[in-house]
């Protein structure tokens, strides 16, 4: 609420609300970054951690500013497309920051890694400057009130349907992360070697997973949230039985292959047209605050179902495991069937400022 409520001095006056608060986000990222590379937790644990804390909050809360510019500037029909883009440059930020700084690593030390990404960040950070000032665009003015984001989003669906919308954003990934979770180690207990692994999830993954946004975002833009949902999601459900596949195939590269292929194309498929539901369905005036209550919910179904799947190959093996991971992405599809009738997407927005 606090970056959708209060303005910084002097900055807000020069770059308008979302500006000022993405700069100074970079601005203390960079600064977080840096103390981390050059902290030692063989020395002191508690400070490493803490700059980890800090690197992880301010990076949480550029994303959270990210996507509330994405969805004050672009109008409903156009969500889709930001969303492929902001899933774009997700992806690609996560490899040149993963497998960039291990490539980086066999060169310079540590603190000189955390050093260039932070300078990466730094020259991207320039940017914020030239983006669209949105004060100038036709927003109401928010309320000072923290609680005014929550309220008009009840208000606005009713308690009961806002449940609806919540359980559906919270079990709609609920296959895909519960097999994702544990793609991985089933990797390695089937024989693949590491080599294997990251020739077909790091390189061959990433291409698949950029594939799918793009296509997510184009049917976004073609058939509508819904309908685009639907797909995604029957896509999520079917590239789970592929690894039931691999599970009975053995280590096969070429089904490696196959299986890394569909897992990631229908995971980009669904992100992006995941992402642009969740976009319309914030007034902009709130959008912030609002998006990151919503997202939050999808977190939260990866943080809790992280837990038990260890317990679930352990009692029923690794072959029924992906079978129950398909079944739990039947829920989130069955909501989207109910919505797609009884409450359709004008009815989900209607009432919320444009």
């Amino acid at each position: 609420p606090f970056v959708d409520t209060y303005k910084i001095p002097f900055l807000t006056k020069y770059l308008g609300m979302r500006k000022s608060w993405l700069l100074i986000s970079q601005i203390f990222l960079i600064i977080s970054l840096i103390m981390l590379g050059f902290s030692d937790p063989s020395q002191n644990l508690f400070l490493t951690a803490f700059f980890a804390l800090l690197t992880a909050f301010f990076s949480a809360n550029q994303d959270i500013i990210i996507d509330a510019f994405r969805i004050e500037i672009l109008d409903d029909e156009f969500q889709g497309a930001g969303a492929a883009a902001t899933q774009f440059g997700y992806r690609f930020g996560g490899l040149l920051a993963g497998a960039g700084s291990l490539y980086l690593k066999s060169i310079f030390t540590w603190p000189e890694v955390f050093l260039i990404i932070s300078g990466i960040i730094f020259m991207l950070s320039i940017c914020t400057i030239f983006l669209v000032k949105l004060d100038k665009m036709n927003i109401k003015k928010k309320s000072n009130n923290l609680l005014a984001p929550f309220k008009e989003f009840i208000l606005r669906n009713t308690f009961y349907k806002s449940l609806i919308i919540i359980l559906f954003i919270f079990s709609f990934k609920f296959g895909d992360v519960v097999a994702g979770i544990m793609a991985n180690p089933f990797y390695v207990k089937i024989g693949f070697s590491n080599i294997d692994i990251a020739n077909a999830s790091k390189i061959f993954g990433v291409i698949m997973t950029l594939l799918g946004v793009f296509i997510g975002g184009y049917l976004v833009k073609q058939i509508g949230l819904i309908n685009s949902l639907i797909i995604s999601g029957v896509f999520q459900i079917l590239s789970n039985l592929l690894y039931v596949l691999l599970n009975n195939v053995g280590p096969e590269f070429s089904f490696l292959i196959i299986t890394v292929a569909g897992e990631n194309f229908s995971g980009g498929l669904g992100s992006a047209a995941f992402v642009a539901y969740l976009s319309v369905l914030c007034k902009k005036e709130y959008s912030a605050t609002q998006y990151a209550l919503l997202s939050s919910f999808m977190g939260l179904a990866r943080t809790l179902l992280s837990s038990p799947s260890g317990f679930i190959v352990e009692s029923f093996g690794w072959g029924n495991f992906f079978i129950i991971s398909t079944i739990f992405g039947l829920p989130g599809l069955i909501i989207l069937f109910w919505m797609k009738d009884r409450f359709p997407i004008n009815m989900q927005i209607l009432g919320r400022a444009r």
